[in-house]
């Protein structure tokens, strides 16, 4: 369901008099249509100016490019009271937990299409304020999803977009990367020996999870290293290889944040650094250096992707926190390679977009995948303890059973030694829904 914004009508006949006369009523409605109306306390909201910082060596001061702004974030500290505001804040808690775009009818910034995003935490002080629940919520910006319709497993469609970029990424470096004499050949030799080494060092503790996705790696990276004389000369063989190396761990079942983490540090080693931007040179080197790492970079970014698409996810949140950084990392490798094309471009070297362009469209599918199931997934809630408790009747109390959530609500709080024997009164415990 779509909401569209409503503007406050500012002409002078209509607009109130004072700032008190034009706070509104503030409610939310839910992708169903539920409208609720709320009391609040003070109100604020986030707001992120993305962007990224290059520094050159050859030059004093630092490059910034701005890529816009990110989404406003609301958090709001929300009461009900009265005698039914037990199930005002039950009808409330239900809209929060309903899947898709919502509307927020803020008192002070105005209609927003919004998600409620992150912890949500709800308090009933029924010895010291009884008659009233106090909700904690950040309800986040959204400008919805591009998301596959009509598509029966929307995963197949990631892996397909995935499948086009790498196509994609491989014949424009190609057509790209001039490797025709021998001095080309050797010192792009060394950058992808580099390029190939480091993904060895970055990716090999993560393939060792899953013995078939280890040999599948260790035989990507030793063809490339035992065939680089004659690969060095055959780009989009090259190219190929070099792709299918650095995804090839992106399907281990180690810990996805492991998983993207690792992908985050080598694309972090790629584009910052006193050498992340190359600068013109007497040959063609120097672009041939960017052009690889280019490749890679991207590369990278795809097989974060492939990471999350081949996990799963169990909260809300954590699929929310993955399509973040996939959002993240596409952001900050083009913002990377459109520096160093600005660069180059004296040098004759043109962006031809077929890369971007087929790796943008992944990273909106995935986006939109994420989004779309995140709507189906546990949401995180909270509660302050009101006397000591121990993990297992409080494990019945949320979960309905113990033995498969005890574990789970240990991790998920990081309890330490003695709170597993007893927590205290005042601890807050999340736990999902």
């Amino acid at each position: 369901m779509a909401f569209i914004d409503e503007a406050l009508d500012t002409t002078p006949s209509a607009t109130p008099e004072t700032w008190q006369d034009r706070v509104r009523e503030a409610a939310y409605t839910s992708p169903s249509g539920n409208r609720v109306a709320f009391v609040y306390e003070n109100v604020s909201y986030r707001i992120t100016r993305k962007g990224t910082a290059f520094n050159f060596p050859d030059a004093n001061g630092t490059y910034v490019q701005g890529m816009g702004l990110t989404g406003r974030r609301f958090p709001l500290l929300i009461y009900f009271w009265g005698d039914n505001y037990d199930l005002n804040a039950t009808n409330f808690e239900s809209a929060l937990g309903e899947a898709g775009t919502g509307k927020l009818e803020h008192p002070m910034y105005g209609v927003r299409n919004v998600v409620p995003f992150g912890e949500i935490s709800r308090r009933d002080d029924l010895k010291t304020a009884a008659n009233q629940a106090i909700f904690q919520v950040t309800f986040w910006d959204t400008i919805g999803v591009i998301y596959p319709q009509g598509q029966g497993d929307p995963s197949s469609a990631v892996l397909n977009s995935v499948d086009s970029f790498n196509a994609a990424a491989s014949q424009q470096y190609a057509s790209s990367v001039s490797l025709d004499t021998a001095l080309e050949q050797t010192s792009g030799k060394n950058v992808v020996q580099k390029l190939i080494d480091d993904v060895d060092a970055g990716l090999t503790a993560i393939a060792d999870f899953n013995e078939s996705r280890s040999r599948a790696f260790r035989a990507n990276i030793d063809s490339i290293n035992n065939g680089i004389d004659v690969l060095i000369k055959k780009p989009l063989t090259l190219a190929t290889q070099m792709v299918i190396a650095a995804q090839a761990p992106a399907r281990a079942q180690a810990l996805i944040t492991d998983r993207l983490e690792a992908y985050q540090n080598l694309l972090n080693s790629l584009t910052t650094g006193p050498n992340a931007v190359q600068i013109p040179g007497l040959d063609s080197n120097n672009s041939n250096s960017f052009l690889s790492a280019s490749l890679m970079g991207s590369a990278y970014v795809s097989s974060s992707i492939l990471s999350v698409v081949n996990n799963t996810f169990e909260t809300k949140g954590d699929a929310l926190a993955a399509a973040e950084v996939v959002q993240a990392q596409f952001e900050q490798v083009n913002a990377w390679q459109e520096a160093n094309y600005a660069s180059l471009e004296p040098a004759g070297l043109v962006d031809t977009g077929e890369a971007y362009q087929a790796l943008q469209e992944a990273t909106a599918i995935t986006i939109g995948f994420l989004t779309q199931i995140s709507f189906s997934l546990k949401q995180e809630r909270s509660i302050v303890l009101d006397r000591p408790r121990t993990i297992v009747d409080l494990a019945a109390e949320l979960y309905g059973s113990i033995d498969d959530k005890l574990d789970f609500l240990i991790n998920t709080n990081m309890l330490t030694g003695s709170e597993i024997l007893e927590l205290p009164a005042g601890r807050s415990i999340k736990y999902y829904v």
